[in-house]
């Protein structure tokens, strides 16, 4: 087996397929072109010229559609990850709010002079203010 020919049956092969397809569509497109220039088309080099620019033309219009699909597709995933983003930077506020409100709570529960129930209250408010500004932010993202 020649292991430099390719399988057709590839991504690569197909692609090398369609890359010698087009050279010889060309290069038909460049003799008939001078045979044009020379005012020396046959009826047939007419049709044959046609037939090689209908070609052209479609593979064009082809490759246009790919790429404007794949713009959509990069222009959808740009969204997403500036989204993601976006989410990351929220979640990343929450965390060092949350690790604020833990601090403060070790610390009211940590003090050895304060009363049981000074410090549960205190602890409760610390909380509280933390329920409310989670929801808060809840709110704000729904508006």
């Amino acid at each position: 087996m020649n292991h430099t020919a390719r399988r057709t049956d590839s991504r690569l092969g197909r692609r090398e397929q369609r890359q010698t397809a087009r050279d010889a569509r060309r290069e038909r497109l460049l003799v008939l072109l001078a045979r044009a220039d020379r005012g020396a088309l046959t009826p047939e080099d007419s049709a044959a010229l046609r037939t090689a620019v209908e070609a052209e033309i479609a593979e064009n219009e082809t490759h246009r559609r790919s790429a404007g699909g794949h713009q959509a597709a990069s222009m959808r995933l740009h969204k997403t990850l500036a989204a993601a983003d976006e989410c990351l930077v929220e979640t990343e506020a929450d965390r060092d709010a949350c690790a604020v409100r833990l601090t403060r709570v070790e610390q009211l529960a940590a003090r050895p002079d304060a009363e049981p129930q000074q410090a549960v209250e205190e602890i409760r408010r610390v909380l509280a203010d933390a329920h409310k500004a989670a929801r808060d932010t809840v709110e704000e993202g729904r508006r």
